[in-house]
């Protein structure tokens, strides 16, 4: 499992639409959001190659200026280790 945390650039003004779409997104939470269009967000994914689908994806969102990966952490499978 992948957790980490973001910070958002969304084009000013557009954050409402912005935060909208994160919210529908499997995997991840907005937090908390800035009005000068900084959404603080945080996703759990099933692996790192997930979780890095998730941020190209969040990059490539209508009015999304930049992201920014805060924080980072993997946790293993206790039920899949030896």
């Amino acid at each position: 499992m992948n957790i980490s945390s973001a910070i958002v650039y969304a084009k000013p003004g557009q954050d409402a639409a912005v935060r909208a779409h994160l919210s529908s997104l499997g995997g991840v939470e907005v937090h908390a959001a800035s009005e000068d269009g900084k959404i603080i967000i945080t996703l759990e994914s099933e692996n790192d190659r997930a979780a890095m689908d998730l941020y190209e994806a969040i990059g490539r969102t209508e009015d999304v200026l930049n992201v920014a990966m805060v924080y980072q952490q993997t946790e293993s499978h206790p039920d899949q280790e030896i």
